[in-house]
């Protein structure tokens, strides 16, 4: 098929569909949960259960097992409020059931009980929350759980005649104890006196005092709860994702393609301008499309539609349902890889929430995309490359007839690279589907049927190149400059003296002085990210030292700022100006400084009030490190910078450090997979491979 470019105008024309059905999918608003109809757990449902779960787990048996470590179990409520705020009940159920089986096994009916307040306390407070609800309900449903659990207890007394007798025997002594005691002092005598007679009198009546207890309790537990959670699920609420990919209820059979978008629109809610302009567009199948464009043009926002969203206006129209995840229908490949493995071995991540009775041929998938031998390894051992390529392979075990690929590639190194586009070669041919490929590469883009440019221009649509790897440089100190970070024979094993050993660095040594630009290279799995937290002082080194100005890094947190690879997720707040406010520790109302920070990253003050989620990828890293500048650190991390950005974006980023570099003396060290455009701003280069240092 012959490979052409096409831009998207309105009035597009393409041959008619045999079967259309104009919006036939509704989607649920940005901000609001996605909770599902049908009865059974979805995919996405029991991946949140299992992760939420396992976590609430953790911290019960920790608080359980480890002496004066019983605070902790507070922290469970968290996991399972989010559970109750962002998904149906059962979900919370799900992942309640798995961590208090699992905390019972190791930890006992301590450990199961941890589970089970918190469930209740989290849950309450998550699912009132979500239904826009106040205190008034958190005190009738605390009224009412704490009259059933009332009744369970008294009922369990009254047939457990024996534990009942102990019991009150037990508490009788204890009371006759200190009534004695009091007794033999004369002040004391006749009000020790009272107390027994009145304790004598409880007795008779316990079953209303046993239940006044319980009504009591939980109902302070439960406001307590809904008082320190709303403010972690208030701040939830102010941080809609409006990226996220919902499942649907559906009752078409499953049918994605052909897909035709005949002038399809879609602003996010509270935007100004459209994210995705009037598109009309045809997906066939068999068709390897590959999507272009500048950071902003459009593209996620062109995947969510594909992956189910009803656009603000125009039509969609497909043969049947969406099929998120289904068999048979749309399969997501994310950027992130780690996000979407969920098994603990590579064969079992395959087949994660599939169907019961499906049974994928694992070993030719992997086979496919290149992972032959290694169903049994496991997850947690796997390198970038080979994540990326395992997320393929659980896509393509559902059979999909539509498959989206969002910038798989931009996480990991170039063999990763090499290795996914072979994958994603030929696909088509191989399988019946279509395949939708967004992308900032030129390569990547050739290997396409044909190419939609999403730009609103030509000027916009200067596709990234790949260059080939600076050469290691040595490590000068340099003259008259002071030492910012020295690290001493750095090494570094995750789970140490553990079975589950892995070492991720050995014996690295290099000092970065004031002014240096630094870039550290090397292969997915090579330990760069660890080399970047134990800079930062985020993780202490297992054997040698790393210093920030003499001191050893974890010592003086924050006063080496880094940036992680996803922006997205390191903006914690809704708006620009509160994010960097609260990055670099002042008052949003603090204009003033706000505005400083934004022009010190090339950003124009007005965007201080704009929502985060309406930034582009490249200006939420401008925001991002506009709030570590506004910090002054002695020296700035940034790991995988250039990640997911157009040529544009990537050039105004590079331009925008060397002059902060060269002006302010600014120290930067990057962490990268590309290196086009970075020999100005980091004269020195630190290879990286297997965790030593060459």
């Amino acid at each position: 098929m012959a490979r052409r470019t096409e831009r998207p105008r309105s009035g597009w024309q393409n041959q008619a569909m045999t079967s259309t059905r104009p919006g036939a999918l509704a989607s649920r608003s940005p901000g609001s949960a996605p909770i599902a109809a049908g009865r059974s757990l979805t995919p996405v449902e029991m991946a949140q259960a299992a992760v939420m779960a396992s976590l609430s787990a953790a911290l019960a048996i920790v608080s359980v097992v480890v002496p004066f470590a019983g605070g902790l179990s507070l922290l469970v409520t968290v996991p399972m409020g989010l559970l109750g705020y962002r998904y149906r009940l059962r979900v919370l159920l799900a992942a309640a059931f798995a961590a208090a089986t699992v905390s019972f096994l190791i930890a006992g009916i301590s450990g199961f009980m941890v589970v089970l307040n918190c469930a209740y306390v989290g849950g309450l407070t998550g699912i009132i929350k979500r239904r826009g609800r106040g205190t008034p309900t958190v005190i009738a449903v605390s009224v009412v759980a704490g009259f059933l659990n009332g009744l369970m207890v008294i009922g369990a007394l009254l047939v457990l005649v024996r534990l009942r007798t102990l019991t009150f025997e037990a508490m009788t002594a204890n009371v006759d104890g200190v009534v004695t005691a009091m007794s033999k002092f004369e002040p004391f005598r006749q009000g020790a006196q009272d107390a027994r007679a009145v304790f004598g009198l409880a007795l008779q009546y316990w079953p209303v005092l046993l239940m006044a207890y319980s009504i009591f309790t939980i109902m302070v537990v439960s406001l307590v709860g809904w008082w320190a959670l709303s403010r972690v699920l208030d701040r939830l609420r102010g941080i809609p994702d409006v990226h996220k990919l919902t499942t649907l209820t559906e009752s078409d059979p499953v049918a994605p393609v052909p897909v035709r978008l005949v002038d399809a629109r879609f602003r996010y809610p509270g935007a100004d301008n459209d994210a995705l302009r009037p598109l009309t567009l045809t997906v066939e199948v068999g068709e390897h499309l590959a999507v272009t464009g500048a950071n902003g043009s459009g593209k996620t926002t062109l995947m969510l539609l594909l992956a189910g969203r009803r656009p603000t206006s125009g039509t969609i129209q497909r043969p049947g349902a969406v099929g998120l995840g289904r068999l048979g229908g749309t399969a997501v490949v994310m950027q992130h890889p780690e996000t979407q493995v969920l098994g603990s071995r590579v064969a079992d991540d395959v087949v994660w929430g599939m169907p019961p009775g499906t049974h994928p041929d694992i070993e030719r998938l992997l086979d496919e995309v290149g992972l032959s031998g290694m169903a049994d390894r496991d997850t947690g051992g796997l390198s970038g490359g080979e994540l990326q390529r395992l997320a393929v392979a659980a896509a393509l075990a559902r059979r999909p007839a539509l498959l989206i690929a969002d910038e798989i590639t931009s996480m990991v190194d170039q063999r990763g690279r090499e290795a996914l586009l072979g994958v994603l070669s030929g696909l088509t041919e191989r399988h019946r589907m279509a395949l939708v490929q967004i992308t900032h590469y030129d390569n990547e883009a050739r290997i396409a049927d044909r190419t939609l440019a999403l730009s609103a221009s030509a000027d916009n649509m200067v596709m990234v190149e790949q260059a080939a790897p600076p050469a290691p440089g040595a490590d000068r100190p340099g003259t008259g400059r002071t030492a910012v970070l020295e690290l001493r024979g750095v090494g570094h094993i995750y789970a140490h003296d553990t079975p589950w050993a892995n070492t991720a660095l050995r014996d690295v040594s290099f000092t970065v002085n004031a002014g240096d630009g630094v870039l550290i290279h090397g292969g997915n799995g090579s330990g760069k990210s660890t080399l970047a937290w134990i800079m930062a002082g985020l993780t202490t080194p297992t054997t040698g030292s790393c210093l920030v100005g003499g001191r050893p890094a974890h010592e003086c947190v924050g006063e080496v700022a880094v940036a992680f690879q996803a922006a997205r997720l390191q903006l914690l707040r809704s708006r620009v100006d509160q994010e960097i406010a609260s990055a670099a520790g002042f008052p949003a109302s603090d204009t003033r400084r706000v505005a400083a920070a934004l022009a010190a990253v090339g950003l124009d003050g007005s965007m201080a009030r704009r929502r985060v989620d309406q930034l582009s990828g490249g200006q939420m890293r401008r925001v991002v490190i506009a709030g570590l500048l506004a910090r002054r650190p002695k020296a700035l991390i940034l790991d995988e910078p250039l990640a997911g950005l157009d040529a544009d974006s990537q050039r105004g980023l590079l331009r925008l450090l060397t002059d902060l570099r060269r002006d302010t003396g600014l120290t930067i060290v990057v962490i990268s997979h590309d290196f086009a455009g970075l020999e100005e701003l980091c004269p020195r280069t630190l290879h990286l491979d297997r965790g030593v240092l060459s």
